[in-house]
């Protein structure tokens, strides 16, 4: 059985350990954690505080191992979908192209200098741009978007 007890045990089983590979388990893993983020927003509304060191590693040892399983075959689903749909994209020929995981953004737009300043930034790009934000919206940002931006 596997035994959680932070951020760092789960991207260990799901990234490093992991038999499907480490884009595979990278979203795996940004799943696992959304679901760590919307149980912390539960608490919020319900307490009015976020959750203690405590409680967020208690949170991590009470997954069960069925957890990390659906986080993958979500991941699995997630990342099939995202095959289909760059199989079904038109090729004409442009420079850019639309990134799939969030089909509204151009990834060349969100590259150029003039994308990087703008306050109407996608939510994806300040993502990118904003070091506070936790390893996994940085992967899932990295992952719909390319590398993050030099500064």
């Amino acid at each position: 059985m596997i035994s959680l007890s932070g951020s760092e045990d789960a991207y260990s089983a799901l990234v490093e350990k992991g038999a499907e590979g480490w884009i595979h388990g990278l979203v795996a893993f940004a799943v696992f954690e959304e679901q760590r983020f919307e149980w912390m927003r539960h608490i919020e509304l319900k307490s009015g505080c976020l959750p203690s060191d405590e409680q967020i590693r208690e949170w991590y040892e009470q997954q069960p191992v069925s957890a990390l399983i659906r986080a993958r075959e979500t991941a699995n689903t997630m990342l099939s979908e995202h095959v289909q749909a760059t199989l079904k994209m038109p090729r004409d020929g442009s420079i850019g192209r639309k990134a799939t995981f969030a089909s509204s953004l151009d990834s060349s737009q969100l590259r150029s200098s003039g994308a990087d300043h703008s306050p109407t930034r996608s939510a994806a790009s300040r993502i990118l741009w904003d070091s506070s934000r936790s390893k996994a919206a940085m992967i899932a940002a990295e992952l719909a978007l390319g590398p993050r931006p030099k500064r």
